[in-house]
């Protein structure tokens, strides 16, 4: 009998000993909660922050890429034209038309600051080059006629002396309420070849 009364005595502490350390405390419920709403917290700042860098490169790589596009495009036709019949550098409205007499062609470039855009109208067929385009700069040199200069492209604004046109532009787009750039300044010089 007493060996019954110490066996289920002993099993009475434990199944009490169970029973205690069976639930949580209030104070225990509040600190796990708190740590975990720190921890969802934590992660929700990184998967925006990664958003954000993910959507930049995207960006990135979509205004870079209509850039070199619209880049090829304009080289290629300015090479081939020979002379500058219409250069306007400044105001909210920009223009530089060019023409080639060896096939008579034309090309006239047109941007306008209000719509962000850079117009090509090639032979009366206009197209859109750059869209989201902030800022559209043009220069005109003329060659050097001295040999054995260190630079051989000077600035003009001779319509009939320009040998080389220098653009400059600037395009960005807004996402997810910051504004984004391709780069600073995308810029190219372009050498008309035709002009004698």
């Amino acid at each position: 009998m007493k060996l019954r009364s110490k066996f289920l005595a002993s099993n009475q502490n434990r199944a009490g000993g169970r029973r205690r350390s069976s639930g949580l405390s209030l104070t225990e419920l509040i600190v796990a909660t708190g740590l975990g709403m720190v921890v969802l917290m934590i992660l929700g700042v990184l998967s925006v922050h990664a958003l954000r860098s993910f959507v930049a490169m995207g960006n990135y790589a979509s205004l870079d890429a209509r850039n070199r596009l619209a880049l090829d495009k304009m080289s290629r036709d300015i090479r081939q034209a020979t002379e500058v019949t219409i250069f306007e550098p400044d105001g909210p409205v920009r223009r530089l038309k060019l023409t080639n007499a060896l096939t008579g062609g034309t090309l006239d470039y047109t941007w306008y600051a209000e719509d962000r855009m850079l117009y090509c109208d090639t032979d009366g067929e206009p197209a859109v080059y750059l869209t989201e385009c902030d800022d559209w700069s043009i220069a005109m040199y003329r060659r050097n006629p001295q040999p054995g200069a260190t630079n051989w492209f000077f600035p003009t604004a001779d319509k009939r002396l320009c040998k080389m046109v220098e653009m400059n532009w600037t395009c960005s787009r807004t996402l997810l309420g910051k504004k984004f750039q391709t780069e600073s300044v995308q810029s190219a010089r372009m050498v008309l070849r035709n002009k004698q």
